[in-house]
């Protein structure tokens, strides 16, 4: 079994009445570097990435709705495809 290097610290935000987990590592003060998961993924498996990096970093990785520790919206919504582009 995997044993972390790094332990991370965890944060609830309000955002427009719903509340988002957030994972932190690293120091406060430290330059900011912000993880975002893609679908079907949560927070924590940034683990590896953030115990190969230097230590000089504030790593902030939330969950977003429905993964990780975030639930999902209590209403219904929708994401609309044809208007993403890459």
């Amino acid at each position: 079994m995997y044993t972390p290097k790094y332990v991370s610290r965890s944060e609830w935000l309000t955002v427009r009445g719903h509340a988002f987990h957030v994972r932190h590592w690293g120091r406060e003060g430290a330059p900011k570097l912000w993880m975002l998961h893609g679908w079907m993924d949560a927070s924590p498996t940034f683990q590896f990435v953030v115990d190969a990096l230097e230590r000089d970093w504030h790593i902030i990785a939330p969950d977003w709705r429905g993964f990780g520790l975030t639930a999902w919206n209590s209403g219904s919504y929708y994401f609309r495809v044809s208007g993403i582009h890459c």
